[in-house]
């Protein structure tokens, strides 16, 4: 029997607890100021892009380049080729030349290119193999983006010699996967195999290609695998069909890419791969930035309601804040995450369902204790015009007692030529930066206008293919960025079994546990703070040289800006780094992160630790 003395204490440390707890939770709520959006008081920068020199020989103009400070691109840059090549050559900071026949082209007096990209729809390859190899004396690189017609390399010794092709064992072959060898795009080497049957619904590369194998004086970056014909992958390599090689000559180097992987964005990553395989060492700015971006999460609108309990047993509003969110947290802690998540008023505009203002509270607090940021959807099911969505959005956005600036928003590529007129709309009036789909037409970072820059998708976490992961790995090597998606109107209108949050959850957690795992030392950012860093990027401009161990690198328009650098080396690692910091992404790659316009490494050879 429990004594008065027992009885008092005990209800006294009870009430304690009681207070304590309720005055956590008040702190807690009154301490978060949810209705304000930290991230608007970012600094970003001043809208002075680096401007590359362009000289389009095909448009008319005047060949305009005194020195080799240029490539040169035989090609279209209306093409998807051409929009990936213009695409690199900005990003990278160099000027370009663009012809659509070499014979628009007189180098007579005038300095070599950097380096020569071609596109061979553009070139006849037999008749012109002598302007080709002029290149080559001359200490001028080639890379065919894509090869001359099978019949041409099959009926022609010279060109398949300089290509560096033996023979054609097969005109056609079905390969049983692909493998990429380490050392040339970021993440190493890769097998792109279904090894189990889960793994099949990955395979989504063509694999059905012309069996070229490579002699002597080639490296071979990419082959297809057979394994009726070999069974050690580490063997033998040469006799696969090679799909990404390089033919060497005394002054230059010819890299050949069989498939169309240059008129998709892996093409970003292939060509700086394919430039750090030319010298000792490569430097180049990059953006450092992560984004998960949460795609129509949370719909304020208990919309399809009755479906939707069939399916998930509870309305949407329950199944958002009960499953999906503490999911999210779970998953952003296990990995490191740092989510954007776009706010959908309504994604069915059809459904009389009404947005609901406290739960759109509800979601800005929990944001804001998780660091996550809250944009705006400017997705929504077909049927309506965005221009009306968001007229129907501001009317909830205004009906708000307290109102929260969003400056980033989500759109649907759908909608790409309705956004200069809907960006004057009071409730994306502050948006500072849209991420939309991948457009191989579009340049992935670039500004919409002066005061707007576009961040587009390169990769999605619920649906990873080997062809996206190949996507992946490229646009991290050219650029240390990645804009990964998770749209969630998808899984609150499932169209199949695979549409389904537990099976989306499921495939999200191993993508990230695999495929995102090399990447991880690339900072997580917001799409806000993507934003800031992204106009840093595209507004630099830099110099880098060499003397002995020691390489400097002179940066011009970061305004005081932290910007951030990529250092590929062959067996050297940095001893020493002033100006900034350094930290290593894999063997013979660094990020720098550089808080001065002078920057000095001294490099070591890694045998001298041996």
């Amino acid at each position: 029997m429990i004594s008065k003395r027992s009885f008092f204490t005990i209800s006294v440390v009870m009430l304690i607890v009681l207070v304590l707890f309720q005055f956590t939770q008040f702190a807690k709520y009154e301490g978060n100021n949810y209705t304000f959006n930290e991230l608007e008081k970012l600094k970003m920068p001043v809208n002075h892009e680096w401007q590359q020199e362009k000289c389009n020989l095909t448009a008319g103009n005047k060949f305009s380049f005194k020195d080799s400070d240029y490539i040169l691109f035989i090609g279209d840059e209306n093409t998807a080729v051409g929009s990936i090549v213009s695409q690199w050559t900005l990003y990278s900071k160099r000027n370009i030349c663009i012809c659509d026949s070499i014979s628009q082209f007189d180098l007579s007096g005038n300095a070599a290119p950097e380096f020569l990209i071609v596109d061979s729809n553009f070139t006849d390859l037999v008749a012109e193999l002598d302007f080709y190899r002029s290149m080559i004396d001359k200490g001028v690189s080639i890379v065919f983006c894509t090869l001359p017609g099978l019949e041409v390399i099959k009926s022609n010794d010279e060109v398949r010699e300089f290509l560096g092709i033996t023979h054609i064992e097969q005109d056609e072959v079905t390969v049983e996967g692909y493998k990429l060898f380490s050392g040339f795009l970021l993440g190493g080497e890769t097998v792109y195999q279904p090894k189990k049957a889960s793994e099949e619904r990955r395979q989504d590369m063509d694999l059905t290609i012309p069996w070229y194998v490579t002699g002597g004086g080639t490296k071979t970056y990419m082959v297809g695998l057979l394994d009726d014909y070999f069974g050690d992958y580490d063997n033998k390599n040469e006799f696969f069909p090679a799909v990404i090689w390089r033919k060497s000559y005394g002054s230059g180097q010819v890299f050949c890419i069989a498939g169309d992987y240059m008129s998709t964005t892996s093409g970003l990553g292939l060509l700086s791969a394919m430039i750090n395989e030319l010298s000792e060492y490569q430097v180049y700015p990059i953006v450092n930035a992560q984004n998960t971006l949460l795609v129509d999460f949370p719909i304020l609108a208990n919309e399809n309601e009755e479906e939707f309990k069939k399916i998930y047993s509870r309305d949407i509003a329950a199944f958002q804040s009960d499953v999906i969110w503490p999911m999210l947290v779970s998953l952003a802690e296990k990995y490191d995450l740092k989510y954007t998540a776009f706010v959908s008023p309504k994604y069915d505009y059809s459904d009389p369902a009404l947005p609901d203002a406290d739960m759109y509270n509800q979601y800005l607090m929990y944001f804001n204790e998780r660091d996550t940021e809250a944009g705006i959807s400017l997705e929504h099911a077909p049927g309506i015009s965005l221009v009306d969505k968001l007229a129907y959005d501001e009317e909830f956005f205004d009906s708000l007692e307290e109102k929260y600036t969003s400056t980033s928003a989500f759109l649907n590529m759908e909608d790409y030529e309705s956004l200069n007129e809907a960006i004057q709309m009071p409730c994306v009036e502050k948006v500072r930066t849209v991420a939309c789909a991948e457009d191989v037409m579009i340049p992935i970072l670039s500004y919409i206008d002066d005061d707007i820059t576009l961040q587009s998708l390169t990769s999605d976490t619920e649906n990873l293919t080997y062809t996206k992961d190949l996507r992946l790995k490229s646009i991290e090597t050219a650029l240390g960025f990645d804009n990964a998606k998770m749209i969630f109107s998808e899984v609150f209108n499932p169209k199949s079994e695979e549409d389904e949050w537990q099976i989306v959850y499921v495939n999200m957690s191993s993508a990230l546990t695999t495929y995102w795992a090399p990447f991880r030392v690339f900072d997580r950012t917001t799409l806000a703070e993507s934003d800031q860093r992204v106009r840093v990027f595209l507004n630099l401009d830099y110099d880098f040289s060499r003397k002995n161990d020691e390489i400097k690198i002179k940066v011009d328009g970061r305004d005081d800006n932290t910007c951030y650098f990529m250092l590929r080396t062959h067996g050297e690692e940095i001893d020493e780094m002033k100006g900034g910091t350094y930290e290593k992404i894999e063997d013979n790659a660094y990020i720098l992160t550089i808080d001065s316009d002078e920057v000095k490494l001294h490099l070591v050879d890694t045998n001298t630790f041996k």
